[in-house]
Formats: C-alpha cells, sequence, structure tokens
C-alpha cells in the first residue's frame, strides 16, 4: 500500500465541521418536547442533505460509508421516528457525522485529490475505481482496466475502508457517551425521586402514620 500521507483539508472544510454541537439540554432531558424534537429534527435535515449531495455527485465518502445506512431507501438517512432515548442517539450520531470533513462535499472533493496524488491516478482512472466501489462497474473494458491495476485498486479501496472504519468507531465511540450520560442522568433522576420519596415517609412516621 502507498505511504498514507494526512489529507490536507482547507480551512473553508474545517470550519463547516464545527458547526454541530451536542446540545447537552437535548441529551439531560429523560422526555421529549416539541421544541427539543424541532431541534433534532434540523439537525437530521442538515445531516441528511449532506449525504444526498453526496450521494447524488457519486461522491466516495468515508463519513458516509461509516453510517453504515445503505439499506435505508432514499436521503433520509436520519429519521425521527424513534423512541426518545433512541432519538438521542441518532442524534449523537448525526453531529459526529456533521463534525467528519467527508461529510460535506468540499471534504469529499478533497478526500478524492488526497487518493487521485496516493495513487498517481488521472481523472478517469479515478472515476473508474470510484465506479467499481459504489458498485456501477459494468463493461468488460472497465473490467480489464481494474484487472491491470488490481494492486492499486486494492490499496485504494483499503484506505477507503480504513478511513471508514476510522469515522465509524469515532461516531460510535460518541454516541457511547451520549448513552452513558443519559443512564447517568436517569440513575440521577432515579436517586432523586428516592430521596424525595423516602422525606414523605419519614413525614409520615413523624405523624405517627
Amino acid at each position: 500500500m502507498a505511504n498514507k500521507n494526512p489529507i490536507d483539508f482547507s480551512g473553508r472544510t474545517f470550519r463547516a465541521t464545527k458547526k454541530a454541537h451536542v446540545k447537552k439540554e437535548i441529551i439531560n432531558a429523560i422526555e421529549s418536547s416539541s421544541s427539543l424534537r424541532k431541534e433534532i429534527a434540523k439537525v437530521f435535515q442538515q445531516a441528511n442533505r449532506r449525504i444526498q449531495n453526496i450521494e447524488k455527485n457519486g461522491i466516495v465518502s468515508p463519513a458516509v460509508v461509516a453510517l453504515n445506512k445503505g439499506d435505508v431507501k432514499g436521503y433520509s438517512k436520519f429519521s425521527m421516528r424513534h423512541e426518545w432515548s433512541d432519538l438521542k442517539i441518532e442524534y449523537s450520531k448525526a453531529i459526529a457525522f456533521l463534525q467528519q470533513p467527508t461529510s460535506t462535499a468540499s471534504g469529499t472533493n478533497e478526500y478524492a485529490k488526497h487518493l487521485k496524488k496516493t495513487y498517481k491516478l488521472s481523472d478517469a482512472e479515478f472515476s473508474l475505481m470510484q465506479e467499481k466501489v459504489i458498485g456501477k462497474i459494468a463493461s468488460v473494458s472497465d473490467q480489464k482496466f481494474l484487472e491491470q491495476y488490481l494492486m492499486q485498486y486494492k490499496d485504494f479501496t483499503g484506505e477507503l475502508e480504513q478511513d471508514a472504519r476510522d469515522v465509524s468507531d469515532q461516531i460510535e465511540s460518541d454516541a457511547i457517551k451520549i448513552s452513558n450520560n443519559l443512564q447517568n442522568s436517569i440513575d440521577n433522576v432515579g436517586e432523586k425521586v428516592e430521596e424525595t420519596v423516602q422525606k414523605i415517609l419519614d413525614t409520615f412516621k413523624d405523624f405517627g402514620l
């Protein structure tokens, strides 16, 4: 495999990833509300729009691959149709996705430039390898080309798969943190309820009840 060089994402791309942040009031809320669900819907809409732009342009994106939502039809990969606790985990995944450089159109284009430079591919060669990755190769001549560049293709796909795994690990890690915070919030509320109940019982005892 070619030596992996760091990807030089532009300031524009990084600025786009800095706009998304998890809101504590959403994560800490035990029950949903119309205002909280409205905020989550905005985040889902932004994430779905990015996915739509990337998929429509046929660009390979480690961030999109990492979501593992290829079996979800259409462009609404993030949906509001979840129970509240699961919805918050999906929300955290959407935020983590939006924080990835290759979730943006500019980031995926810069990632493509990185791959072309790393594997010394022309635009036509890169396009062909990319189409193979997303399952669009059909002609015999295209298949012969890939056989000719088989080792290069393996390195190409290997890097893409590794980058997608790295992004997936980050997204899952963020989701686990959110889930743990949610459980802590529930436990804390439970402890407060128990304390309140005990105080009430103690009060009854004072009255000899």
